[in-house]
């Protein structure tokens, strides 16, 4: 593997990692604010599937 594609292929994998990053602290402070708990998402899971 060229140097310039090992680059490429670290800088894609940081981007990835720091999106995922990004939806788990939007939606753990989305839980906070909201209070929802286990309880809830487990109900809410509960409503989807029926």
């Amino acid at each position: 593997m060229k140097p310039i594609a090992q680059v490429a292929a670290a800088t894609k994998r940081a981007r990835a990692l720091s999106d995922f990053d990004r939806c788990c602290a939007i939606w753990w402070l989305y839980r906070l604010h909201f209070g929802i708990n286990r309880d809830v998402i487990l109900a809410l899971a509960a409503v989807t599937i029926a």
